[in-house]
């Protein structure tokens, strides 16, 4: 398993390096069978496997798992605001957003689900952000989380609403909500050119 491990991401191995590592095998794939029957692999989807429990020293990190799994993508809406400590909510279906079509995974580590966003509105507020053990991942900044949640929504009309929104739907702080960086809002509202967003940010701009 060692040897296994060289060719893994913090315990995370897609098909090619795996059989890079196969490549002398008469029948790679047959060897990945057994690996996989006998719990050395795990299969999080086809193309992208996990080292088994017991070979692995620590869990697996769900948000490079989803960084993964389906992209490009990055992480944003629910969970990126539980990571950012801005709802009090415990999220447990990891959100990200993709310049690709919708896609919903239901995997042996949990539930990972992908919003499409097009390309212009996906590449502006995204963080290659370090997170534990050297790992580094694409998430939303907390500006651009909220923006991705709000526009789902089309019933929030003006500043009261948003403000109401914000606080009593969303329950994310005051005192927090104060702390987002306005100008990198004000270049996301002007990207996404989205009324719902351009509304957040206008009320930021005010003040709650």
């Amino acid at each position: 398993m060692e040897d296994i491990r060289q060719y893994t991401l913090h315990d995370i191995i897609d098909y090619l390096h795996l059989m890079s590592y196969l490549k002398h095998y008469k029948a790679p794939h047959r060897k990945i069978n057994t690996l996989l029957k006998t719990g050395t692999l795990i299969r999080v989807k086809k193309g992208l496997y996990v080292l088994g429990d017991s070979y692995r020293d620590e869990p697996i990190c769900l948000e490079l798992l989803a960084n993964l799994i389906y992209g490009p993508s990055y992480i944003s809406q629910e969970y990126a605001l539980q990571y950012y400590n801005l709802i009090p909510e415990r999220v447990v279906t990891v959100t990200s957003m993709t310049c690709k079509r919708n896609k919903h995974f239901t995997t042996p580590f949990g539930i990972f689900d992908y919003t499409y966003l097009n390309l212009k509105r996906f590449r502006v507020g995204v963080d290659w952000q370090p997170f534990r053990d050297n790992i580094r991942l694409l998430i939303a900044s907390p500006e651009k989380a909220i923006a991705d949640t709000l526009i789902q929504y089309h019933d929030i009309k003006t500043l009261s609403d948003m403000r109401t929104h914000l606080i009593d739907n969303m329950r994310i702080e005051t005192d927090a909500i104060n702390t987002l960086n306005l100008n990198r809002l004000e270049k996301i509202a002007q990207t996404y050119c989205h009324p719902i967003v351009t509304l957040f940010f206008n009320t930021l701009k005010r003040g709650l």
